[in-house]
C-alpha cells in the first residue's frame, strides 16, 4: 500500500509540517529513475527521495543522504535555491505538488508516465525523465491545472446511487481509492448487502488516517507490505510498527530493497549451482563410461608383441598385415599399420598406446574421485543454500562459490564511466567530457577512428563523441543534430538561442605535441547550427 492514495496523503501531511518554509538547495540524481531534493531549514538538512520507476514508485523523506562525487547530475538547473511554500496532494489523484517560489514541482504516479515535473512561473515544463512519445505536454498541463490540491486528510464523500453495482460504481467514481482498500472491504463485507458497505469502506479509510502504520514481512518468502494495524489483507510472519508514516515508508523501502537484493543473489547462486552440478554430473557420467570400459593396455601390448614376433613380414608402406595370433589358437588377425612409419616405429606406437591407455585409466580414476568430492561439496552448499534466506547468508555462499558480486562485461570499456553518458533514441551512445583533461581522455583514448566528434565553435566547451558501432551504418542527420545540440548545451553557448557546432569523424581530429589540455586541431570539419539543449529522445545514463 506504499503507493495507495491515502498513504501518500498521510505522508504529505507529515512531510508538509517538516518541509514548509525550507530552502531547496539542489535537486540531483545519481541512480536511474531516482531523484533527490536537498532541503534545509533552521533544524538542518532533509532529503526528499523520489523513485519514478513504474514498478516501484515512491516518495519519502530522509535525514541523511550522501551525494556521490562522481556519476551525479543536477536536475532542473538554474532554479535553486528556492523556498518551499507547501506540500500538497491532489484531491482525486496520486499527484503530489511541491509549491515553491520558482514554480511547482509535481510527482505523479501514472504507470509508464510516472515522473517528476517542474512547471516554472512562465509555464515552462521540464521533466526529470524523458516522457514516452505518446505523452502530450498540452494534456498534462491542462490536467495538472485543473486539479485541486490539499495538505489535509482527504476523506471522500461516498454517495453511491446504484448500490447493486457497488464495487463497479466505487471503481468508476473513486478510482483513487485503490484495489488494496477494496480487497479489505471484500474481506470484511463478503456477506453484507451492498447497501451497508459504505460505512465499512468509510471505516477502512478512517483507520488508514488514524491507526499506527506497520510493515508486514516474511523473511522466508521475501514478501513485504506496508499497512495499518487493523488491515488483514497482507500475509506476513513479522510486524514492525512505527509512530509516523515517514519512518514506516523508510523501513519498508529498506526492507524492499533488502529482499530484492536477496532475490537477485538467490537467482545468481541457484543458476551457478545448477550449472556447476550439471557440468560435474556430465563429466562423472563420461568418466564412468570410460572407467567401466577399462584399459586397452593388454590388447595394445599383445598387438605390439605379435608385430615384434612377425617383424620379417612387415615392410615400409604397409597399411596392414595379417599374422597368426599365438594368444588365441593361432587364428589369423589383421593389424592396421601407419604406412608413413617404419616397421619398428609401428611396433613402438602400439607399446606407447598401451602405456598411455594405462595412464589414462589411472588419471580417469583420480579425476573421478576428485569430481565425486566436488559433487558432494556442491550438494552440501546447495543444502545450506536451500535453508538460507538472508542476504548475509547468500553473501557467504557466494564467497564460498567464488561468485563475483558484479562482473563487468568488458574491462576495456571501463573508461566510459569517466564521462557523461547519454543515449539518443535508445540506440546511439553519446559521451561528453567533464573538463580539459577529461576531454583529452575522451578524444585521444576513448574515441574510435570512425566515431563522430563534436564541439561548439569559438567557445569553451566539452568534447562530445557519438559512438559508431557499425562502420557501414550511415548516421541519420537528425542524430547528428541532436548530438550537436548536446555539444552546444555543454558549452559556454548554452544560453544562446542558436549555436554553431563543429563536427568531424575522430580520424580528422588530432592533438599536436605541445597543445594545452583540451585543445585539438581539425583536419576537416562540417558545421551544424542547432539549439543548445538536451533534445527529445535523449536519456542521461548514470553508471552504477
Amino acid at each position: 500500500m506504499y503507493k495507495n492514495y491515502f498513504f501518500l496523503n498521510r505522508f504529505v501531511i507529515e512531510a508538509n509540517l517538516i518541509l514548509k518554509d525550507s530552502i531547496i538547495n539542489s535537486i540531483f540524481s545519481q541512480e536511474k529513475d531516482k531523484l533527490i531534493i536537498q532541503t534545509e531549514n533552521i533544524k538542518g538538512e532533509k532529503f526528499v527521495e523520489i523513485s519514478v520507476n513504474p514498478s516501484f514508485p515512491y516518495i519519502t523523506l530522509k535525514d541523511k543522504f550522501n551525494r556521490a562525487r562522481k556519476n551525479s547530475i543536477d536536475i532542473f538547473e538554474g532554479h535553486f535555491p528556492s523556498r518551499i511554500y507547501s506540500l500538497e496532494i491532489a484531491k482525486d489523484d496520486r499527484i503530489i505538488k511541491l509549491e515553491t517560489d520558482i514554480g511547482k514541482i509535481y510527482f505523479a504516479i501514472r504507470g509508464k508516465y510516472t515522473n517528476v515535473s517542474l512547471i516554472d512561473k512562465n509555464d515552462n515544463v521540464d521533466h526529470f525523465k524523458n516522457m514516452p512519445e505518446d505523452f502530450s505536454e498540452d494534456e498534462f498541463a491542462r490536467e495538472i491545472g485543473s486539479k485541486i490540491f490539499t495538505s489535509k486528510y482527504n476523506f471522500p464523500e461516498i454517495n453511491i446511487k446504484n448500490k447493486t453495482e457497488f464495487l463497479n460504481e466505487i471503481k468508476k467514481e473513486f478510482p483513487f481509492i485503490g484495489k488494496e482498500i477494496l480487497n479489505e472491504l471484500n474481506r470484511r463485507a463478503a456477506d453484507i448487502p451492498d447497501n451497508d458497505k459504505v460505512s465499512i469502506l468509510n471505516n477502512i479509510i478512517k483507520e488508514i488516517e488514524e491507526e499506527k502504520s506497520i510493515v508486514i514481512f516474511d523473511n522466508q518468502t521475501h514478501e513485504v507490505n506496508i499497512s495499518v494495524n487493523p488491515l488483514k489483507i497482507f500475509p506476513g510472519k513479522e510486524i514492525k510498527s512505527f509512530e509516523n508514516i515517514i519512518s514506516t515508508l523508510n523501513y519498508f523501502i529498506y526492507k524492499k530493497y533488502y529482499f530484492e537484493d536477496a532475490k537477485l543473489k538467490f537467482r545468481k547462486i541457484r543458476k551457478h549451482l545448477d550449472n556447476e552440478l550439471q557440468k560435474v554430473t556430465s563429466k562423472l557420467n563420461s568418466l564412468k563410461i570410460s572407467i567401466d570400459r577399462g584399459s586397452k593396455e593388454d590388447e595394445y601390448k599383445k598387438i605390439g608383441n605379435l608385430l615384434l614376433i612377425n617383424l620379417n613380414l612387415i615392410h615400409a608402406g604397409f597399411e596392414s598385415v595379417d599374422v597368426q595370433d599365438i594368444y588365441s589358437e593361432n587364428q589369423l588377425i589383421n593389424i592396421k599399420l601407419d604406412n608413413s612409419l617404419s616397421p619398428k616405429k609401428n611396433i613402438d606406437k602400439y607399446f606407447e598406446k598401451a602405456k598411455n591407455d594405462k595412464i589414462k585409466l589411472e588419471k580417469s580414476k583420480e579425476l573421478h574421485k576428485e569430481l565425486v568430492r566436488q559433487f558432494k561439496h556442491l550438494k552440501n552448499i546447495e543444502e545450506k543454500f536451500l535453508i538460507s534466506k538472508s542476504t548475509e547468508d547468500f553473501d557467504l555462499i557466494m564467497k564460498e562459490l567464488k561468485i563475483k558480486e558484479t562482473e563487468r562485461v568488458n574491462k576495456k570499456d571501463d573508461i566510459q564511466d569517466k564521462f557523461k553518458h547519454y543515449i539518443i533514441e535508445e540506440k546511439y551512445h553519446v559521451y561528453v567530457g567533464k573538463d580539459s583533461k577529461n576531454n583529452d581522455l575522451l578524444t585521444t583514448q576513448f574515441a574510435k577512428q570512425n566515431d563522430y566528434w563534436f564541439h561548439a565553435r569559438s567557445v569553451p566547451g566539452s568534447h562530445v563523441v557519438l559512438r559508431v558501432e557499425n562502420n557501414k551504418e550511415i548516421i541519420p542527420k537528425n542524430i547528428l543534430k541532436k548530438t550537436a545540440s548536446l555539444a552546444a548545451y555543454h558549452s559556454k553557448a548554452k544560453t544562446s538561442g542558436l549555436a554553431p557546432v563543429s563536427y568531424a569523424q575522430k580520424k580528422y581530429v588530432v592533438k599536436k605535441k605541445g597543445m594545452e589540455p583540451g585543445k585539438v586541431a581539425l583536419l576537416k570539419e562540417d558545421v551544424l547550427i542547432v539549439k543548445p539543449e538536451i533534445p527529445a529522445g535523449c536519456e542521461y545514463i548514470i553508471h552504477e
